[in-house]
């Protein structure tokens, strides 16, 4: 397995584009929702929680979430650093089963969000995810932050006579804060940068591969013709393989452990109990996220989530779109002693992920600490019988 390049340090606030919310009655709709249904899910009340000894002491998420990473890899300018076989470790930091300064603990998010979920649609012509991936990334010379962003439709037909298509716009780059367009003038206000292959970037991306220009890019689409629908524990799933998954949480974390098993996590540099935490975790995300999952497969994933230590609860937040939801954040250890933080914004009242978001932190040129931030924010995920909107072909 690889190991991603060191963060030299990592940002300990909240993203700036997350801003508080206040909303006093929504710990009230969300213990009322989390508690809909009988709690037999992996680890409620009448079950136990299955995590073994050594998992207890720290999970680990795997790659960053980017909705279809694989496929998006195939056309994206800048491709992200994480991948499906980094290992990641996240320090536990358990929620309480009970809120004692009135705020919903990640276990109510996450079971709230498998109830509302299991409510989804469960079939249509196409599995739909629409996002937008945002993303900030140092000038060559290191002198400022650029931002840049990118949106993206995949449309899976599982009808024979349809067609899948990926559809994409880059959003164009730009200074990230008046801090760094002061910067990017005095430079002479470029409008595209090159970067040099063997550059370190030190964040959560490569180095882009193509130039970047400030103008927005032409909307972009592109037919799929393979039969894989996305992957789980870094092994590609066909449609077949996709509704096989177990829709109960037990069957489906046992399922799970299984796949991960068979993968050789020897070499990652990290315990192997910690390699399997991380996967599940992420895999967990994954369907929730991204593949075409039955509703109550994707409320089964939230109910592992509940289930596993390290996960907490951060308020009430506006995601990068300006989209209230539950802020449930932990931290990713990068390389020993080497941390980032992620947080995951959640509308628990429809079951539906709104947005990941990691921090970090960079030393630019002249010595200023900048703050680095990766987000994917999630307009739509699930089934769908409409028709996808293809760009029009020039002549």
């Amino acid at each position: 397995m690889k190991k991603t390049d060191v963060m030299k340090s990592l940002a300990a606030t909240r993203p700036a584009s997350l801003k508080p919310a206040d909303d006093p009655e929504r710990l009230d709709r969300i213990i009322a929702a989390a508690t809909a249904r009988p709690s037999t899910e992996v680890g409620g009340t009448d079950a136990p929680e299955r995590v073994p000894a050594r998992r207890r002491r720290l999970l680990s998420p795997g790659r960053s979430l980017l909705g279809l990473a694989a496929a998006a890899a195939a056309v994206a300018v800048i491709v992200p650093a994480t991948s499906s076989d980094r290992t990641i470790s996240v320090a536990p930091r358990p929620s309480t089963s009970v809120s004692v300064t009135g705020e919903p603990t990640a276990r109510q998010i996450l079971l709230a969000a498998a109830v509302a979920v299991e409510k989804a649609p469960a079939s249509g012509d196409y599995w739909r995810t629409a996002t937008v991936d945002r993303w900030m990334l140092t000038d060559p010379t290191r002198s400022y932050v650029l931002e840049g962003g990118r949106s993206k439709e995949v449309w899976l037909a599982k009808r024979p006579d349809l067609r899948s298509w990926r559809v994409w716009q880059d959003l164009g780059v730009k200074p990230a804060t008046p801090q760094d367009e002061a910067a990017w003038r005095d430079a002479g206000a470029p409008t595209s940068w090159r970067y040099p292959k063997d550059m370190r970037t030190e964040n959560l991306f490569s180095v882009p591969s193509k130039p970047l220009e400030t103008a927005a890019g032409e909307r972009t689409g592109e037919q799929l013709h393979w039969k894989m629908v996305g992957e789980l524990a870094g092994k590609p799933l066909t449609w077949e393989e996709a509704s096989a998954i177990p829709s109960d949480p037990e069957p489906l974390r046992t399922y799970l452990e299984e796949r991960i098993g068979k993968l050789d996590l020897t070499g990652s540099g990290m315990d192997v109990e910690e390699a399997k935490a991380h996967i599940l975790l992420r895999n967990c995300v994954d369907i929730i996220s991204t593949l075409p999952a039955s509703p109550e497969t994707r409320a089964s994933a939230y109910r592992i989530l509940a289930s596993l230590p390290g996960i907490r609860a951060e308020g009430e937040m506006t995601d990068p779109l300006g989209r209230r939801g539950e802020t449930l954040a932990y931290q990713e250890e990068i390389e020993p002693g080497v941390f980032a933080q992620v947080q995951l914004v959640v509308d628990p009242g429809a079951g539906q992920l709104l947005a990941e978001v990691r921090t970090n932190t960079t030393k630019l040129e002249n010595g200023r600490r900048a703050e680095l931030r990766l987000s994917t924010s999630f307009q739509a995920i699930g089934w769908t019988d409409e028709r996808p909107e293809l760009p029009v072909k020039k002549d």
